[in-house]
């Protein structure tokens, strides 16, 4: 990457609600509601046709139990085009959108340890070199409410701070 990306704000709590655009908290007011009874959602819990709004941003990645390895299982349209590649299939670690894999591995490890979300808005450039903001919360998701099998991203982009 030949422009570094710039931290804006990492939340690890629900105070990013009063910072992020209002696409994120629509996300993430989707994605508490179907957390009953404190349990973490699964993925079967959300019907892909109550979330076409938010499919172009969305990503999902699988999380090995043992090693807590990271693989890409769908990638939205609109994170496609910022890349301009499409990494599903290939390991976190090897194909992120991030300064450095410790950036990265902040925002996975929280929410897998701790069950709880991730807030990123960072400045960085997309695939033809533009800076554009990146809004990304992450979300925990689980077969059985307690392993985070999965962890769900939303990603919005807007013009870049600055």
């Amino acid at each position: 990457m030949t422009n570094p990306m710039r931290f804006n704000a990492r939340i690890f709590d629900e105070s990013f609600l009063d910072q992020c655009d209002e696409r994120i908290s629509a996300f993430y007011l989707m994605w508490k509601a179907k957390c009953k009874e404190g349990r973490i959602p699964a993925r079967s819990d959300f019907d892909p046709l109550d979330m076409v709004k938010f499919l172009p941003g969305i990503t999902l990645v699988d999380v090995e139990r043992d090693t807590l390895e990271l693989t890409y299982r769908l990638v939205g349209t609109n994170e496609v085009a910022v890349r301009g590649n499409d990494p599903t299939g290939k390991k976190v670690k090897d194909t992120f959108l991030a300064n450095n894999w410790e950036d990265v591995w902040g925002n996975y490890s929280h929410v897998i340890k701790n069950k709880g979300v991730a807030f990123d808005d960072s400045d960085m450039p997309n695939s033809n070199g533009v800076m554009v903001g990146d809004e990304t919360i992450f979300v925990p998701l689980s077969q059985d409410g307690e392993f985070v099998n999965m962890v769900m991203l939303y990603s919005i982009q807007r013009k870049a701070a600055g």
